[in-house]
């Protein structure tokens, strides 16, 4: 069976509401802490830089680079997707934020965790930015070696979270399911206006 944008908007749609209904009966306990304790031997340190490359700014900058990039490339419709697709990302996790208002394990200005946890906008924004970028450059039969960076930053961005207890696991796999369905969203809708 070949996987089409449509099918990965109502599956990564079905797939958050069900994790979200798992966070909200707080049947997700016992993965979280698994999860944490198996990531805690990692250097909080290290990832306390990491995690700034999922920060809101961050993530809004690189994509207004990468808009204007694109644009350079003579690529329009890429430009105005990842701008579109990477802030629209932010902004709808944010409103979800304030739906569950579940609060995080830990809050920590200087780690940007002062909202609601469920579902991570640095997981979303991360792979809404990077996780586009490798996909469409997968597409246009780019650098491997730059694609498998990019994916690599996604998890470790998103991971991050967690290991600086910041987040629990099950808000990462929320917001990756925001970011996807947003990325599906953006294809099906690019190869209805191509068709």
């Amino acid at each position: 069976m070949k996987w089409t944008p449509q099918m990965v908007v109502i599956t990564g749609t079905v797939a958050y509401v069900i994790v979200s209904v798992f966070v909200v009966l707080g049947a997700v306990d016992p993965m979280n802490t698994f999860v944490y304790e198996w990531l805690q031997p990692l250097p909080d340190r290290v990832f306390a830089y990491v995690t700034e490359l999922g920060s809101a700014q961050v993530i809004v900058g690189l994509s207004i680079l990468g808009l204007l990039f694109w644009y350079w490339r003579g690529d329009r419709i890429e430009a105005w997707r990842l701008a579109l697709v990477g802030i629209g990302t932010l902004l709808i996790t944010q409103m979800l934020k304030l739906v569950y208002g579940i609060d995080r394990p830990l809050i920590d200005a200087s780690l940007d965790a002062t909202t609601y946890s469920f579902p991570s906008g640095h997981a979303s924004g991360s792979l809404a930015l990077y996780g586009l970028t490798a996909y469409v450059l997968y597409r246009k039969k780019q650098s491997r070696v730059f694609i498998f960076i990019l994916l690599c930053l996604v998890l470790a961005v998103s991971l991050s979270r967690v290991i600086l207890n910041v987040h629990y696991f099950s808000d990462v796999l929320g917001g990756w399911l925001v970011a996807l369905t947003m990325i599906a969203l953006s294809e099906w809708i690019i190869r209805r206006r191509t068709v």
